[in-house]
């Protein structure tokens, strides 16, 4: 009698079996993918400078008030990369702690421009426009002084613009002292007021932006056109 022996059939996945392998194949395959594109676009992070502190606008910048991060943002926010591209320039509006600096937040000089004063002004609490802020102009309105037997003259207005605002007050008096730059010519005027309150003016120009020269120049041209 002789033996027979049979060959043992080797492992084959059924045709479902094999459709989801290589479904796992490929999700895999995407995954992969996904990673590579995610460590890609950390590579493309850039410096910027970031401020770690608050900064209220007018102040001078100093090394310890900055430092350089990496960060990924787009191309249009002129974000500055170089901390001594930013030491000595001032402040043109209040700089958030964590916030990035910007050339549009800065300026080369003194907030406070020439021929004018800064002087600060106790308001009662709860007394400033909606939409107060810094570098915003408005109007000190003050009563005029009462003159016996004559008819009450309307109150002063002396224009001026916020450079400081307000900290957590602790005045049992309910005041709160705003900084407003005026004109050196109003800044006794304003300063000696009893009551003086504030007024949200229409947006204008900066003055601390505009140079000296060209307000030079357009005063000569103005002479030149006249008679």
């Amino acid at each position: 009698m002789t033996a027979s022996t049979s060959a043992t059939p080797g492992f084959r996945p059924g045709a479902r079996r094999r459709n989801r392998i290589a479904v796992g194949v490929a999700l895999a395959a995407v995954a992969v993918g996904g990673n590579a594109v995610v460590y890609s676009t950390l590579d493309s992070a850039s410096p910027a400078v970031q401020v770690v502190r608050d900064v209220p606008a007018g102040t001078q910048l100093t090394s310890d008030m900055v430092r350089t991060v990496d960060v990924d943002v787009d191309a249009s926010v002129n974000v500055i990369d170089r901390i001594d591209a930013v030491v000595g320039s001032y402040a043109k509006v209040r700089l958030v702690s964590g916030s990035l600096v910007t050339g549009e937040a800065l300026q080369g000089g003194p907030l406070v421009t020439e021929g004018h004063a800064v002087v600060a002004l106790l308001v009662p609490e709860g007394s400033l426009p909606v939409g107060v802020r810094e570098r915003v102009p408005v109007d000190l309105v003050m009563p005029a002084a009462v003159v016996a037997g004559q008819p009450p003259a309307p109150p002063l207005v002396v224009p001026g613009r916020v450079v400081g605002l307000p900290t957590e007050s602790s005045s049992v008096l309910g005041e709160q002292s705003l900084s407003v730059e005026v004109t050196v010519a109003d800044s006794a005027l304003v300063a000696s007021a009893d009551d003086v309150r504030i007024v949200l003016s229409a947006p204008s120009a900066d003055p601390a932006a505009e140079s000296p020269a060209a307000t030079t120049d357009g005063g000569g041209a103005g002479d030149e056109a006249g008679p």
